[in-house]
């Protein structure tokens, strides 16, 4: 199964399903850092609000980042491939945290 962290765009976190992090924690520097060059990368290269990256080692160990509206970022790590079921909710969630960070710019704009 993926070990999901849903932080702000600091690398604040707001909640998870991995053993050892506290939300509400801030992330380890190196997944921060990573945040932060992608976000970068998301700004200066793409010139979105939003933006995924990923990598994957040879042993087939995987991190992808969601960007959502500048806002909130999204770490999915997992090892190998997602069955099905799992993969469908990954997609749900993905989709869901782009809806809530179309919500708070809205909110945020009126």
């Amino acid at each position: 199964k993926a070990k999901v962290i849903i932080a702000d765009i600091s690398g604040n976190v707001i909640v998870h399903n991995v053993q050892g992090v506290s939300s509400g924690l801030t992330l380890r520097g190196d997944l921060r850092d990573f945040i932060n060059a992608c976000n970068t990368v998301r700004e200066n290269i793409f010139m979105s609000d939003s933006a995924k990256f990923g990598g994957r080692d040879a042993d087939g160990k995987e991190i992808e980042l969601h960007i959502f509206k500048y806002i909130i970022s999204v770490l999915v790590m997992k090892s190998g491939d997602l069955d099905r079921d799992s993969q469908d909710k990954l997609n749900m969630l993905l989709n869901d945290m782009k809806l809530f960070a179309d919500l708070i710019i809205s909110a945020h704009t009126d």
